[in-house]
């Protein structure tokens, strides 16, 4: 009698290796997948947040018939001659607030609101001023404060942050850091070239909605509110101890949505906007005055009549700079 051999129903260590090899392949081709989709969810949570942040200044509008101010300084902002340090006025003067604290009751924050203490500046309202609001923050660089941003806060402070800013215009907005001090790294608020009279002799208004100690009201910009920026993304540097002074200053940010100046500013100007030395112009540039943002090949911005667009970074520098100015009398179209 002939016996018979056994077959054994499992796989040969050569049919599982080709298995896990089909696995990882099938794997690798679907990540990409799943990390775009992941993207565009957090992209869109973003057009999300500067939709509601564009909401609160609509309201904040219609309630108190202006803008808020883009900068709150006691005393008041120097004329057309002086630069101001809002980061000094935060911790030793009377104010130094940013425009985003006053629509904290507009996107449904105002028992935060009500906690902060107007007798005095943002130092003196740490606990409010370092709280993490979710609406402020982009997910596609980051949820709430990670370790590691308090190089860029006021104070090392390490919470509190902000991705999202307020359009200046297309102007030298900040006075920058041109020595070796980082006393006066890029915190003053320079006036100069906010409105300057340079076409024809005619007065050429290059300011946006937002300026220091000065509210905006909607019939004020002329361009039309479908054609101007009013928020947008704004860039996170952190400071490579390894570059020379002007190189590192000038391409590290401040971070805090509580603070006035360049923590939640930006500009729109073209490279070299008003003698603004080392200014490449756009957006995602590594400069300190200009936005930018996480997401592939542009950033996200508000426009005044509450819409939410995608500007991709390669934009024409004179259509991005006009797009930041409220009353320049340029015909330009938000693509």
């Amino acid at each position: 009698m002939i016996a018979r051999q056994r077959q054994d129903g499992g796989f040969t260590l050569v049919e599982l290796l080709v298995v896990i090899v089909i696995i990882g392949i099938l794997i690798a081709l679907l990540l990409p997948a799943v990390q775009a989709v992941r993207e565009a969810a957090r992209r869109m949570t973003c057009v999300n947040h500067l939709k509601q942040i564009g909401l609160a200044l609509q309201n904040h509008a219609s309630a108190k018939g202006v803008f808020p101010a883009g900068a709150v300084l006691e005393p008041a902002y120097p004329a057309y001659s002086s630069p101001y340090d809002p980061w000094k006025e935060a911790e030793t003067g009377r104010d130094g607030t940013s425009w985003m604290l006053y629509i904290l009751p507009f996107i449904e924050m105002g028992p935060l609101f009500n906690e902060w203490d107007f007798s005095t500046n943002v130092a003196g309202n740490r606990e409010v001023a370092t709280t993490d609001i979710a609406t402020f923050y982009c997910p596609s660089r980051r949820s709430s404060f990670r370790s590691g941003d308090e190089a860029i806060t006021f104070q090392g402070w390490t919470g509190g942050g902000n991705d999202y800013g307020g359009c200046i215009g297309r102007c030298n907005g900040w006075w920058n850091q041109s020595v070796g001090s980082p006393a006066i790294h890029k915190r003053f608020c320079q006036g100069s070239t906010l409105t300057k009279p340079t076409i024809s002799g005619k007065q050429h208004n290059v300011a946006g909605i937002f300026s220091p100690n000065s509210t905006t009201s909607v019939k004020d910009i002329s361009d039309g509110t479908s054609k101007t920026i009013i928020t947008g993304e704004m860039q996170r540097l952190i400071p490579d101890a390894s570059a020379a002074s002007y190189e590192r200053w000038n391409s590290t940010s401040n971070d805090g949505w509580a603070l006035a100046g360049v923590c939640t500013l930006f500009t729109t100007a073209t490279a070299g906007w008003g003698g603004d030395a080392g200014q490449p112009g756009g957006m995602n540039n590594g400069f300190f005055e200009s936005a930018g943002s996480e997401h592939v090949g542009g950033a996200n911005f508000g426009i005044a009549d509450g819409s939410v667009r995608f500007l991709e970074e390669n934009i024409d520098a004179d259509l991005f700079s006009y797009l930041g100015s409220m009353a320049d009398g340029k015909v330009a179209c938000v693509p």
